[in-house]
């Protein structure tokens, strides 16, 4: 099971926080985005204790990167990898940053101690291809969270609505918008249920956590490079 963030973890990364954090991820998360990061890294930490070299895939602004170094206070080297040349420029760490796709890491093989992704890996068309890239480029763990579909079909409905009718709306509140929120809607009608995705999970990686939040619409992954 994942291991939780505590409190005063969680009150330290919420104390700092930039101003740009996603809001996207907020709304889609009811407001658990940063506690799901945080428990994310706690759980990665605990498969691999003394990570040197992480990789943040479709890092964005460093978000994830950002409560890594809230939580692990070692001395290590972290790489954001980005689509958007926009959101690298705007980065919330200082850290490494490049610009690259998903579907093809340009890094060599074995080449990170930890992979790890959030709230980005839904927007891949065909996500088998970048779980092999994230495989190929981890000498070990990787960790993701993104947005699912839930198996329920009334749960499924409920966040059709949601996304769909709601949220494009809320964004107006937080200053944001509403054109930039309605491609949600659109990645999640376009996906399988989440029972294609763990399917698939566990014949490309080892799995050692896989859990669904925020009523099935995240799926959250801790696992081991297969060695077959």
């Amino acid at each position: 099971m994942p291991i939780k963030a505590t409190n005063e973890e969680l009150r330290k990364i919420y104390n700092n926080i930039p101003k740009p954090y996603d809001k996207a991820n907020t709304l889609m998360t009811f407001n658990q985005d940063v506690k799901w990061r945080a428990d994310l890294v706690k759980t990665i930490l605990n498969y691999c204790k003394k990570p040197k070299i992480i990789l943040d895939v479709g890092g964005g602004k460093g978000e994830l990167t950002y409560v890594f170094k809230k939580i692990y206070k070692e001395i290590f080297f972290a790489v954001i990898s980005d689509y958007s040349e926009n959101m690298l420029m705007h980065a919330i760490v200082e850290d490494d940053r490049v610009l690259g796709s998903f579907y093809a890491l340009p890094f060599r093989d074995d080449a990170f101690d930890v992979v790890m992704s959030s709230y980005a890996l839904h927007a891949a068309d065909n996500l088998e291809p970048v779980i092999k890239e994230m495989s190929r480029v981890s000498k070990n763990i990787i960790g993701f969270i993104a947005m699912g579909k839930p198996d329920n079909p009334l749960k499924r409905l409920i966040f059709t609505i949601y996304l769909r009718f709601i949220i494009p709306y809320i964004v107006v509140f937080v200053g944001g918008r509403i054109k930039d929120y309605k491609a949600l809607y659109y990645i999640y009608k376009k996906h399988p249920p989440n029972s294609h995705y763990k399917s698939l999970f566990y014949k490309l990686l080892d799995v050692l956590v896989y859990e669904e939040k925020g009523l099935n619409l995240i799926y959250f992954v801790v696992a081991r490079k297969k060695t077959s």
